[in-house]
């Protein structure tokens, strides 16, 4: 079950390193603003603050480092709990698509976020494209 997105003040979106040599996020940042794709579970009017943050490269090992350098410094600033922040592994990391296959480090990556007691959501941009790819099985579907 998936944490209330009432009571997140912070959502990261983490991205693949290798994706975002091409990609500059424009998809995944626009889906937040309209609460579209992977953010329909956040209201509009619910101020948020949004960080942007790659894998760092495969395995991902550090992503533990960066989270651990946010959680660190969002609360000696700004007395965040961890419980405020909410980390979406993007879709270029959850699902297949014309970036590539799902990441193979992603249970790597989820085991990661979980050691630091991270509530974890999945995808950002929803593709129309790419789901209808995966409709026709051109992609292969969902991993849990």
């Amino acid at each position: 079950m998936m944490p209330s997105a009432a009571e997140k003040d912070y959502l990261v979106i983490v991205q693949c390193h290798l994706v975002k040599e091409r990609c500059s996020g424009f998809h995944c940042e626009k889906a937040f603003h309209d609460r579209s794709g992977g953010f329909t579970n956040y209201s509009a009017q619910q101020p948020l603050r949004l960080l942007t943050m790659t894998c760092g490269g495969c395995c991902g090992r550090s992503l533990q480092r960066k989270l651990i350098n946010l959680l660190h410094l969002s609360h000696k600033r700004e007395q965040m709990d961890r419980s405020r922040i909410m980390v979406h592994l993007s879709t270029c990391i959850t699902k297949a698509s014309h970036h590539g296959p799902v990441c193979p480090h992603l249970d790597y990556l989820k085991e990661l976020i979980s050691r630091l007691n991270l509530d974890i959501a999945r995808d950002t941009w929803i593709s129309k494209t790419a789901e209808k790819r995966r409709q026709q099985g051109l992609y292969p579907s969902d991993p849990p």
